[in-house]
C-alpha cells in the first residue's frame, strides 16, 4: 500500500469515529463549544529560570494551570526538553495532571528539521526525529502534536508546499496508528506564517488527522522590516482545518483589551465558523518593537506571567460568554 492509499484508507474510518464521538458527547450534554488549555510557553521565563523569576519544573505545570482554572495543558517541547524521552518523568507528569484534574492536550514540538526537505532522504530523516515526540504525546494521552512546516526557502512557494505535504503525509503514517493528530502552526517568518500557504498543505495531504493550529499573533512576514501578514485573513484561512486555536496575548490596555489583536473581531470570526474545541491561552509577555499597537490601544502596565494568563482568560470569557466553559 502506497502513502496516498494509506492516507485515504484511514480517512473515512477516522472521520466516522470522530463524528460518532461528537454525537455521543452532544447527546450526553457534555460538550461545551470551547474549553481552555494553558500553553506552557506562558511561563517560559519561570521554567527557564530567567533572572527575576523563581525556577519552576515542568512537573509543576499541571498544578499551576489548575490553580488558574484551566482544563487542559499544552506542553512546549523546548521546555519539556529531554524529559520527553524519560518514561519515569512522563509517568509522574501523568500522575500530577490526574491529581490536578487537568488533561494533557498537546505537545508543541519545535524541531526545525524541514519536513519539506528537497530530497526524499531529507524528509525521511526529518520525520524520524518526531517519533520520540509522538511516543511522548501518546504516553501523556495527548490528542496530538504541533509541528513547523518548513522547506527550502529558496524554492518557489508552491514547490515548498508540495514537499511539506509529502513530509506531513510521512509523519501521519507514524501518528495515525497512535491516534494522534498532527497540526501545523503559523510559526517562524515569511510563508511559514502565511495562513493560506499552510492551508494549502493540509488540503494536499487530505487526511482528517492533519490540521492547523492558528495562532493570533504569529504572522511575521519580515521581521527586519517589521512587515506582517494580515492576521485575520490568516486565521480565517486556517480555521476550516483547525484542531486547536491559540489565543496569543502580549500587552493589554486600560479596558483589558489586547493591544495587537482585536479579540472582539477575531473571536467573532471563530464563533461564526464551525470550529469547536480547545482554545490555548499563551501570554507571551510584553510586546514592543517591531510591533506597534494602534493609537487607540495604549499598553498598560507590564504584567507578570500569571497575571497575563488571567488577563487573557478574562478577555476570552468577555467575548465568548456562555459558549466557553471556563472555571472562575
Amino acid at each position: 500500500m502506497n502513502r496516498r492509499q494509506f492516507l485515504h484508507s484511514t480517512a473515512a474510518a477516522t472521520l466516522a469515529a470522530g463524528a460518532l464521538s461528537f454525537r455521543v458527547a452532544r447527546a450526553a450534554g457534555s460538550a461545551p463549544r470551547y474549553r481552555l488549555t494553558m500553553g506552557q510557553w506562558t511561563f517560559h521565563r519561570a521554567f527557564r529560570g530567567e533572572p527575576g523569576f523563581a525556577k519552576r519544573d515542568t512537573l509543576e505545570f499541571p498544578a499551576m494551570s489548575a490553580e488558574l482554572g484551566f482544563e487542559g495543558l499544552d506542553y512546549s517541547g523546548l521546555l519539556l526538553g529531554e524529559n520527553h524521552a524519560k518514561p519515569n518523568y512522563l509517568a509522574e507528569l501523568n500522575r500530577r495532571a490526574a491529581d490536578a484534574g487537568v488533561r494533557n492536550v498537546l505537545i508543541l514540538v519545535d524541531l526545525y528539521d524541514p519536513l519539506g526537505a528537497p530530497t526524499e532522504e531529507g524528509r525521511r530523516k526529518a520525520v524520524a526525529k518526531f517519533r520520540p515526540w509522538l511516543d511522548a504525546a501518546a504516553t501523556l494521552g495527548c490528542s496530538g502534536i504541533r509541528v513547523n512546516a518548513r522547506s527550502d526557502a529558496t524554492l518557489p512557494t508552491d514547490e515548498q508546499s508540495r514537499l511539506a505535504a509529502d513530509g506531513m503525509a510521512r509523519l501521519l503514517e507514524l501518528s495515525t496508528p497512535m491516534k494522534l493528530d498532527v497540526m501545523i502552526e503559523n510559526h517562524g517568518e515569511g510563508i511559514y506564517c502565511d495562513g493560506a500557504w499552510i492551508a494549502s498543505i493540509v488540503r494536499q495531504v487530505g487526511h482528517p488527522r492533519c490540521g492547523t493550529l492558528p495562532d493570533f499573533g504569529n504572522f511575521q512576514k519580515n521581521r527586519a522590516r517589521a512587515e506582517f501578514h494580515d492576521r485575520y485573513a490568516g486565521v480565517a484561512a486556517m480555521l476550516p482545518f483547525a484542531k486547536c486555536v491559540c489565543a496569543k496575548a502580549l500587552d493589554f490596555d486600560a479596558q483589558g483589551e489586547e493591544c495587537y489583536t482585536d479579540y472582539s473581531r477575531m473571536l467573532r470570526m471563530i464563533d461564526d465558523s464551525p470550529y469547536q474545541g480547545w482554545i490555548e491561552v499563551e501570554y507571551e509577555g510584553p510586546g514592543g518593537p517591531p510591533r506597534t499597537p494602534p493609537p487607540e490601544r495604549t499598553p498598560g502596565p507590564k504584567l507578570g506571567e500569571r497575571e497575563g494568563a488571567l488577563a487573557t482568560k478574562r478577555l476570552l470569557q468577555k467575548h465568548l460568554g456562555a459558549t466557553l466553559r471556563a472555571k472562575a
